[in-house]
């Protein structure tokens, strides 16, 4: 386990934004179907056309294009920040394709992405558009005034788009303050609602072991997980970063093989209320 916890500190590193941070490793070049001739076509898009586009897209790698179009040409289109605001009451959710390295936590605790250990932790829900109209307004102007998860209420999300409504008319508009989990080894993993999705991404599915088969033969040409437990090969299964990940918010620092999924599902499922945080260790307690 020390192992396992000393690669992913070491690896670790982060994007600097409101809404998005990068765990272990995440670039432009893990998004599916995106292309350089993708990317130019997008440049050209007027703010009317981006509009309609953020309301329509079905892929990440679509979504991804509309933020930097937006980021490099409508930054400062206040016409075009307050039509985006007023996408934040649009509720439609589309089952996203694409979602490599994509993480949402409330969406794969749905079953909607399957964690792969890193990528990028994006907090606002892409998958419906109030979520990306969101998104693309704290990378805009840098600015937070909350985030559109999968369970936000229409009148949270109108408040919301009031809020940002306000600050364009130069108002003064309280931002939002996450939650800080103090001494934390890594933060963005740190939410209740991450360990809740760390937990859920640990049982078994069919596209986790595809993901996982892929990378040991394309990667190592293995046809199985290797027995040497030091091979960098075990980092093709994404349960090796998971359960690095748990060790280090309950503060396990040897392996124990009895932990497996289950156990941690059924721990989860039993202690899931009474967990607290200890902020001068930087892990989880179950509250006695």
């Amino acid at each position: 386990m020390k192992k396992i916890i000393l690669f992913l500190l070491i690896t670790f590193s982060y994007l600097n934004s409101y809404s998005q941070r990068r765990l272990v490793s995440w670039s432009q070049s893990n998004i599916e179907n995106y292309t350089k001739e993708m990317y130019d076509k997008a440049q050209k898009l007027s703010s009317t056309e981006l509009l309609s586009k953020n309301i329509s897209d079905k892929s990440w790698s679509a979504i991804f294009l509309t933020l930097n179009a937006s980021v490099n040409n409508y930054a400062k289109d206040t016409i075009y920040l307050k039509k985006l605001a007023n996408q934040i009451t649009n509720v439609t959710e589309t089952k996203l394709e694409g979602t490599s390295r994509l993480i949402i936590w409330d969406r794969i605790i749905s079953g909607d992405i399957i964690f792969e250990g890193k990528g990028l932790v994006i907090d606002n829900d892409l998958f419906k558009v109030g979520g990306r109209a969101n998104q693309l307004l704290q990378n805009l102007t840098k600015k937070n005034f909350g985030y559109v998860s999968i369970n936000t209420t229409e009148k949270e999300l109108e408040n919301l788009k009031n809020k940002w409504l306000d600050y364009f008319l130069n108002k003064s508009v309280e931002e939002y303050k996450s939650t800080e989990f103090q001494n934390a080894k890594i933060s963005e993993i740190s939410s209740l609602n991450a360990v809740e999705a760390l937990i859920i991404s640990l049982q078994d599915n069919s596209a986790k072991r595809l993901i996982t088969k892929n990378c040991l033969k394309n990667v190592y040409k293995l046809d199985k997980m290797p027995k040497d437990k030091s091979s960098s090969a075990n980092y093709c299964n994404p349960d090796t970063y998971t359960f690095g990940y748990l060790g280090m918010l309950f503060g396990n620092e040897k392996i124990d093989e009895t932990k497996d999924s289950k156990w941690w599902l059924s721990f989860w499922t039993k202690n899931k209320d009474g967990l607290t945080w200890n902020k001068d260790l930087g892990i989880y307690e179950v509250q006695k």
